[in-house]
């Protein structure tokens, strides 16, 4: 089910990905989403004396450019979206999953020695798509030819 965060954020990225990019449109809605946050009551201490948070939310100033806003509304996904299994097509979508992946594979293999990290290889551009079933392709009579790498 989308929720009003998830339609906001989808209509930030198509703002900020148009050929002309609309980074007015894409600011307001990002706001939109940090301004709700930042007037929601935060988790408070175990103990009751004050909130929890180590972070404070504020929202942009401005979008200066496409790159710019492009990262921060890609963060705001991170964030919003935290544990509800988007992350990898997003990564797939905006073509980043192979080096973000990797890096992560890397790193968690460098700081955590008992970790199977990196056992299974790394990932490859392939894995940004399924190899088709090879009934269907001998059922399409030559239509249809596998993705590579499979």
């Amino acid at each position: 089910m989308l929720r009003y965060a998830d339609v906001l954020l989808m209509a930030a990225e198509a703002a900020v990905e148009k050929s002309t990019p609309d980074l007015g449109t894409a600011l307001e809605y990002v706001n939109m989403i940090r301004n709700r946050a930042k007037n929601t009551t935060y988790v408070q201490n175990v103990d009751g004396t004050g909130s929890a948070a180590n972070y404070e939310i504020e929202l942009y100033t401005s979008f200066p450019s496409q790159d710019f806003a492009r990262k921060a509304v890609r963060f705001e996904r991170r964030l919003e979206m935290g544990m509800e299994g988007h992350r990898l097509f997003d990564l797939r979508r905006w073509g980043i999953a192979q080096s973000v992946i990797n890096t992560y594979i890397q790193n968690e293999a460098e700081d955590i020695y008992l970790s199977d990290y990196g056992r299974y290889g790394t990932y490859q551009e392939k894995h940004d798509l399924f190899p088709i079933p090879i009934n269907a392709i001998d059922q399409s009579g030559g239509v249809l030819t596998q993705n590579p790498g499979y």
